[in-house]
């Protein structure tokens, strides 16, 4: 079995670092803090990290990452049902009283995203940049309706 007790940081993890740092919003000084917070004072440069290191605060971003696009898309959902009960051939004017009603007025939206948008597959199953497309579609059509 290797050991990677002190080796270095790699190149790739490196790139990842920063790249997974940028996409956070991260400037120098809040990587720099970070990273000393993260060692405990040890460094605050990624290039003295080790490969343990790179890994362990690689797995922790990715994770803080996944649970914000997670929490993003649970609300996007909730505002393209929210749309939805805005149009008539949708849920409008239809109950969410009971948990039976509910149900049927998301079978309606997953009906419509598989029949009505380009992405052809239920609201659930789509991604972030998908979702933010079918919602500016629905606005658009409840702005039409509104008219």
């Amino acid at each position: 079995m290797k050991t990677t007790a002190n080796k270095p940081v790699s190149p790739q993890q490196l790139k990842a670092l920063h790249a997974s740092f940028h996409k956070m919003g991260y400037d120098d000084d809040d990587r720099h803090d970070f990273i000393a917070r993260f060692t405990d004072g040890r460094t605050d440069s990624t290039k003295e990290l080790t490969f343990d290191e790179a890994r362990l605060l690689l797995e922790r971003l990715n994770i803080d990452r996944q649970q914000a696009a997670r929490k993003e898309a649970k609300a996007l959902c909730r505002s393209i049902y929210a749309l939805s009960l805005q149009i008539t051939f949708l849920n409008k004017d239809y109950a969410s009283d009971s948990e039976a009603d509910f149900e049927m007025n998301k079978a309606k939206i997953n009906l419509f995203c598989r029949t009505h948008t380009k992405f052809r597959k239920n609201l659930t199953l789509m991604t972030l940049p998908e979702l933010k497309e079918v919602k500016k579609q629905l606005e658009v059509i409840a702005r039409k309706e509104n008219q």
